[in-house]
């Protein structure tokens, strides 16, 4: 007699694509656009970055080929941790409705927020997810090449440095 056999659980296409990841690193980079002068951006496929609220929520609205996205933060703070300790969702926004919601914990310190994803409140599978992997793409090839950027100088530093100790 066959022992019967259960189907695996079909893995959830936005863990698989660490779409959560991606939101976090896109939220922290797109969060300062506004303020800064378009030739300081790295992103350049991110037009008409602005300040915007959409459901009460604070926003960076952007277009990408004429498609309308938002992305943004909110913060529940833990009592008596002086607004330092928390749970953060961040959202992702296509033509104002959250397509991708984010949960965890967050914790400010003296260099930045960290954040430790949770779970995934909302995935609304569309055409707007090209966008948003081409824009992920974008921003960690940056991210690679500045870093592979950053190890050639300090080896270059490093072999002159000993040359010198060495004469």
């Amino acid at each position: 007699m066959k022992k019967a056999t259960t189907a695996k659980p079909e893995k959830n296409p936005a863990l698989t694509q660490e779409f959560p990841a991606r939101l976090t690193e896109l939220e922290v980079e797109l969060r300062l656009y506004p303020s800064r002068p378009a030739e300081a951006r790295v992103l350049k496929s991110v037009e008409k970055p602005t300040e915007a609220v959409i459901d009460k929520e604070k926003v960076v609205q952007f277009t990408i080929s004429k498609k309308k996205y938002a992305i943004g933060h909110s913060d529940v703070t833990y009592p008596g941790s002086n607004h330092a300790r928390g749970v953060r969702h961040i959202r992702f926004f296509s033509d104002g409705k959250a397509v991708l919601d984010i949960e965890g914990d967050f914790e400010d310190q003296q260099f930045g927020s960290n954040f430790r994803f949770q779970n995934m409140d909302a995935y609304v599978p569309g055409d707007w997810e090209p966008d948003f992997l081409k824009l992920t793409d974008e921003f960690r090839h940056y991210k690679e090449k500045r870093r592979s950027e950053f190890h050639k100088k300090r080896s270059a530093e490093r072999r002159r440095l000993h040359r010198s100790e060495s004469l």
